[in-house]
């Protein structure tokens, strides 16, 4: 299941350290600020357009981070889908093909290795090729790249959630296409962005 508005709203607020009361302060809504932010939160309520941009505002985030449509995989990919029909030569899809040297791994999982260096966890029993999305252009494969990147620094613990999460809320101003810029958004902690 998806996050909803209030649920975005409530991770950021929490992320930016800030109280339902504080969050309420910085909006102006009074008295009631914090049951009103509260009630956001909880789902009770939903904020209007005009409030919404007021709090990715007062949260320091891009807005769209709270209008996104993700509420379900096909939403998503519809979304790919429209994108690739109006833009047929941006994606490129694939089907891998298994490679000899599956091993068996905890849990009755088993790491498929895949042409492509791809590696796959599946259950013994439902062993399949996987299908891979990419990109020969050179903004979308740099922006995936750098996703990559970011899943991999945080699975090595090379960064912490909270700096995935400030990465993610930021960006595409924290993207630096894969290394190959300075973002125009700090996202890391000052002591290992000064490394």
């Amino acid at each position: 299941m998806s996050m909803k508005v209030g649920q975005k709203i409530r991770l950021v607020r929490r992320h930016r350290h800030l109280t339902q009361r504080e969050l309420g302060d910085r909006l102006g809504l009074g008295e009631g600020g914090a049951n009103r932010v509260a009630q956001y939160e909880m789902g009770y309520r939903v904020p209007k357009d005009e409030l919404l941009r007021k709090i990715a505002d007062v949260l320091d985030v891009p807005v769209e981070n709270f209008f996104l449509n993700d509420d379900y995989i096909p939403d998503i990919l519809r979304i790919m889908f429209w994108f690739d029909w109006e833009h047929p030569n941006v994606f490129r899809l694939t089907n891998t093909t298994e490679n000899t040297e599956s091993q068996q791994s905890e849990n009755d999982n088993i790491d498929v290795k895949l042409s492509g260096n791809a590696i796959v966890k599946m259950v013994q029993q439902d062993i399949r090729p996987a299908t891979v999305l990419w990109s020969d252009q050179y903004g979308v494969d740099a922006y995936l790249r750098e996703w990559s990147i970011r899943k991999q620094e945080l699975a090595t613990q090379e960064i912490t959630q909270e700096e995935y999460l400030e990465w993610l809320l930021q960006w595409p101003e924290s993207s630096d296409l894969a290394g190959l810029r300075e973002p125009r958004r700090q996202w890391r902690k000052s002591e290992k962005a000064e490394e």
